[in-house]
C-alpha cells in the first residue's frame, strides 16, 4: 500500500462518496491519480482503506490493531497463562526458569505474562537502622 498522508486517505474516503452517489474503487483510483500524479495508488489501495475505515472507523493505520483479534491459534492458551499464574500465586519466591521448564514456556514468555497480569519481580533489600548495623557489626566481630 502506497504511503499516503492523512488528508490523502481523508480525499480518498471522500471520493468514495456515500448513500446513493459512490463510486467504484476503480474510479475513485484513477481520480486520486488525476489529481496526485506524484504518488499514484492502485485499486487495492483504494479497497485496504475503504475496508479499513468501514471496521474501525478510523483513517489511521495503527498496526497492528489492538482492538481487532489476531487469525490463527494464540501463541500461548489461556490455560496455560492461568496455570503460570497460580504457579505465581502459589510459590511468589519460585523465579521465571523452574516455571518456564514446568509449563514448557521460556522465560521471557513467563516475564511477559507475569508482567501483563501486574506481577513485577523485585529483589529484598535488608535496611538496617544505624543503631542495628552498629550492633550486628560488633557481633561479627565477636565471633
Amino acid at each position: 500500500m502506497a504511503h499516503l498522508t492523512v488528508t490523502q486517505r481523508i480525499e480518498i474516503l471522500l471520493f468514495i462518496g456515500c448513500g446513493n452517489k459512490t463510486r467504484t474503487q476503480q474510479e475513485v483510483c484513477n481520480l486520486f491519480n488525476a489529481t496526485c500524479p506524484d504518488n499514484p495508488i492502485t485499486q487495492s489501495t483504494v479497497s485496504k482503506i475503504e475496508s479499513k475505515f468501514r471496521e474501525t472507523g478510523d483513517i489511521k493505520v495503527v498496526l497492528p490493531l489492538k482492538d481487532l483479534s489476531k487469525p490463527g491459534r494464540p501463541k500461548i492458551t489461556r490455560d496455560k497463562k492461568i496455570d503460570i499464574v497460580l504457579n505465581m500465586e502459589e510459590n511468589p519466591q519460585s523465579t521465571s526458569t523452574p516455571v518456564g521448564s514446568e509449563n514448557e514456556v521460556s522465560q521471557t514468555t513467563i516475564l511477559g505474562i507475569l508482567r501483563k497480569e501486574n506481577y513485577h519481580s523485585y529483589k529484598f533489600q535488608l535496611n538496617l537502622s544505624q543503631e542495628k548495623y552498629i550492633l550486628q557489626k560488633s557481633s561479627c566481630k565477636m565471633i
